[in-house]
């Protein structure tokens, strides 16, 4: 048994010993006045004690950590209703500058509508249609506010008046238009500083510009790049004077009698959003031609 006792001892050094110090330091501390006084009740308090405050600071801990969590939490859910108010304030700043754009524009539209002449009729682009046969533009005008097939159609950008085509349809509530750049718009022109004439025709949208056709070689010479190019007036569907576009390229072939040249367009027609039609029957000009299929409005060259 001792010889037992001795192996547990030296298997276990480091334990035994630590519980000896445990002990004899409990001894010492129970010492009052030169006698040991060993208090069972007290000791398990101490013991229990120390425990008891392992076990609270623990929990003390975790609550604290829980309440920090859910603060955290809190936050997050803050931080997220705090940008959806700004995405909205985002938003409704846009749309704010928006309709200022759009108040300005219109506003605009109004100055310049009331210093027209009276036989012009205000009309607002709402749709455009390149998948048929003939590229239109449609506008939310029609018959029941006096369009008529065959009118002339211009626009002001910048400071300047363009050509945008003529109706082609007038319904009871909206129309369309044979744009200016359709192959089958034909436009007698003349260049405003030569005065020599031709004919203008679109070379489709994707192209962009316009072509000048029949102008005379020996005008050559006298032509600029740059020069305006506006409607000459004759055969009576366009008025005279109102703006082409400007010369960006002259073509004269060898074979040819006659010079082609290349018209940039005054109305950038991406950016159109508002039109007039011009009422020429209401002002006692020439009464607009009855428009039948595109290409056979009038005689070419109108």
């Amino acid at each position: 048994m001792p010889g037992l006792f001795e192996g547990f001892v030296a298997r276990h050094r480091k334990g035994v010993t630590l519980a000896v110090l445990v002990i004899v330091s409990l001894t010492f501390l129970l010492v009052s006045n030169r006698s040991i006084v060993i208090k069972p009740k007290e000791v398990g308090l101490s013991f229990v004690g120390f425990f008891q405050k392992g076990f609270t600071g623990f929990f003390r801990w975790f609550g604290d950590t829980a309440g920090s969590i859910r603060q955290l939490n809190a936050a997050r859910d803050e931080l997220d209703a705090a940008r959806a108010k700004l995405q909205d304030m985002d938003r409704v700043t846009r749309e704010i500058v928006e309709l200022r754009r759009q108040n300005a524009m219109l506003r605009g539209q109004l100055d310049l509508s009331q210093s027209l002449p009276p036989d012009r009729i205000a009309a607002e682009v709402i749709a455009r249609d390149t998948d048929n046969l003939f590229s239109t533009i449609t506008i939310n005008k029609g018959a029941r506010q006096g369009v008529r097939p065959g009118m002339p159609v211009v626009a002001y950008q910048g400071d300047m008046e363009g050509l945008v085509g003529k109706v082609l349809i007038a319904g009871p509530g909206a129309s369309q238009i044979l744009p200016l750049y359709d192959p089958q718009c034909l436009v007698s022109a003349r260049l405003d500083a030569s005065r020599d004439e031709g004919l203008v025709k679109g070379e489709g949208k994707d192209h962009g510009t316009l072509l000048l056709q029949y102008v005379k070689k020996t005008a050559k010479d006298a032509i600029q790049y740059g020069d305006l190019v506006v409607t000459s007036g004759l055969g009576g569907l366009y008025p005279k004077g109102i703006n082409l576009g400007r010369v960006r390229d002259i073509r004269a072939l060898a074979y040819e009698t006659s010079l082609e040249i290349e018209v940039e367009p005054i109305i950038n027609f991406d950016r159109l959003e508002y039109v007039f039609l011009i009422d020429a029957e209401s002002s006692g000009g020439p009464p607009g031609t009855q428009a039948g299929p595109p290409g056979t409005t009038g005689a070419p060259g109108q």
